[in-house]
């Protein structure tokens, strides 16, 4: 599966807060179709968490960042379920874990970690690149 090249452009634009270049980008997505973002939505958070917490952390750990990443979103951000976010976060930890969350949450954890993690990470324009990179090809299936 080809992934668009707007689809990292908009992950790029939304982790930079670059919300004209994120706006234009979303209209050319809206206007021609978002296909293959939840499969590419779903990589860069698996790059991002494994980024954040590596194979080791623990439960306490990422319940601590899913409060702050809510506390982040108070003010006009998606409403996030806390034990859904948990149990996604966990899953990519420790691929036993299993979960049952609606695909509308799935997409509002994702797109908020993605953006929580890989802003707080402050990534230079090449680590980006390769991240969005990588997760473009993960996605594609090369």
């Amino acid at each position: 599966m080809t992934i668009k090249a707007e689809l990292p452009e908009y992950i790029r634009t939304m982790v930079r807060g670059d919300h004209a270049a994120n706006d234009a980008v979303e209209a050319r997505l809206d206007a021609e179709g978002w296909d293959g973002l939840p499969r590419f939505l779903a990589a860069v958070f698996f790059l991002a968490v494994d980024r954040r917490f590596g194979e080791t952390a623990g439960r306490s750990e990422v319940i601590t960042f899913v409060g702050e990443l809510r506390a982040g979103l108070a003010d006009g951000g998606p409403e996030i379920n806390a034990e859904a976010a948990e149990m996604l976060i966990m899953s990519v930890i420790d691929p036993s874990v299993d979960y049952s969350i609606d695909q509308e949450m799935i997409g509002r954890i994702q797109a908020a970690t993605v953006q929580t993690i890989l802003t707080d990470e402050n990534l230079t324009d090449s680590e980006l690149d390769a991240l969005l990179a990588e997760a473009v090809r993960i996605s594609s299936g090369s």
